[in-house]
């Protein structure tokens, strides 16, 4: 039998949605971006949006309301710069209603993954352990030093870049 295609993944193609999901499917994603896109939506109407990017390659997720508020609970910051680099679980739910209408959405979890990883806020890739430092300690030292998440090179980088400025004062 021939995979079949939802009609909904032909309005929106670019972005995710909850006819992507198999039933009972999670799809835990690192957090790059989130930021202003403009939507063309039905009948070609264009709005500008916010819009969640990821490190893995998993179409960006237009955000509402309701994922805005779960997102400020699980990592208790309402900036989203508190968000980029963080894992969080997505889902699709047939029981998200829009204008008293079953139109069915993607959904966060309301717990952190289990394995919960960052990725580096410069590069993107997942912070690994490096030396005799693990990556919790990488991670926090990043934070305090660059209020940031960096992985090793991308912290390297950094420093020689303030040695640098100091140098050249």
């Amino acid at each position: 039998m021939q995979p079949k295609t939802h009609y909904r993944k032909l309005i929106n193609p670019d972005y995710l949605g909850e006819y992507e999901f198999a039933p009972g499917e999670d799809k835990i994603v690192t957090i790059r971006a989130v930021d202003i896109n403009e939507i063309t939506g039905t009948g070609g109407k264009k709005d500008d949006k916010p819009v969640m990017h990821f490190v893995e390659q998993v179409k960006p997720l237009i955000l509402n309301t309701t994922n805005f508020k779960m997102l400020t609970k699980l990592f208790k910051s309402p900036y989203i710069e508190d968000w980029c680099g963080k894992q969080i679980t997505l889902y699709g739910d047939p029981s998200v209603k829009f204008g008293g209408e079953l139109v069915g959405g993607v959904r966060i979890r309301k717990d952190l993954p289990v394995s919960t990883q960052e990725a580096c806020a410069d590069c993107g890739q997942i912070i690994q352990a490096s030396g005799k430092f693990t990556a919790k300690q990488i991670i926090a030292s990043t934070r305090n030093t660059y209020n940031k998440p960096l992985c090793w090179d991308c912290a390297k980088a950094a420093k020689d870049a303030q040695t640098e400025a100091a140098d050249g004062q």
